[in-house]
């Protein structure tokens, strides 16, 4: 059920078109109309909140059939999912710019600029999309499903910080007692958490100040020694 009292059938003609289809549409019609979805349900997710969003009003502001929307999704959790997921994706797990090729470990100022970045980076993506990763995180604390997908967010933005650690290891430059795994997971919660506080619980922060904070804060919890 989706909030609508709609129990969406797993063997209708929705199930069986988004099944055909999968989760990228091929006609430039279907990808349109997934895109209205999309932007209609960021529209409803922001202004009614998720427990009030409701998959009839989504679709009706896309501009379709209310059966029409299973031929795309198959819950409002589900379209939720892909929002929170295209955000990552343009952002947070988008490539970034590769380190030059010196053939040699990089200085410690190289270093600290990278996780100075990394951290901005988080922050931009965070406070452009303020209001759904406000959502995703209260929703995350009861929808099992949803938890699920936070943590597996959360432990890939960590396996991506902890190989940067590791190479930093090896290279002399980070502690070599720390556990990768173990420091990358929490110094992301870490990050993570002050940003949902300062973004959306409204602490008074300034910008500036909290992004040499929390990478200060990085640095040191991996031993990064000081640029000289």
């Amino acid at each position: 059920m989706d909030g609508t009292g709609f129990v969406p059938a797993r063997s209708g003609v929705g199930h069986r078109r988004r099944t055909a289809i999968g989760d990228r549409p091929s006609t430039e019609r279907g990808k349109r109309t997934r895109a209205q979805l999309l932007a209609a349900a960021r529209t409803v997710f922001e202004r009614d909140g998720y427990l009030d969003a409701r998959v009839a009003d989504i679709a009706a502001l896309a501009g379709i059939a209310h059966g029409s929307f299973y031929t795309y999704f198959d819950s409002k959790a589900a379209i939720f999912r892909t929002l929170i997921n295209d955000v990552m994706e343009s952002g947070l797990y988008a490539p970034r710019e590769p380190r030059p090729a010196t053939g040699g470990a990089p200085s410690l100022a190289e270093a600290w600029a990278r996780i100075e970045a990394d951290n901005r980076r988080y922050l931009a993506i965070f406070r452009r999309d303020r209001a759904l990763m406000g959502l995703f995180e209260q929703v995350a604390s009861f929808d099992p499903e949803l938890r699920a997908y936070r943590i597996e967010l959360r432990r890939r933005t960590a396996a991506r910080a902890a190989a940067g650690l590791r190479r930093l290891q090896e290279w002399g430059l980070a502690d070599r007692e720390l556990d990768p795994d173990t420091a990358s997971l929490a110094l992301s919660a870490m990050v993570g958490n002050y940003v949902y506080y300062w973004q959306v619980m409204g602490i008074e922060a300034e910008e500036e100040h909290v992004v040499e904070q929390l990478t200060r804060l990085w640095a040191r919890a991996i031993g990064l020694a000081e640029p000289s």
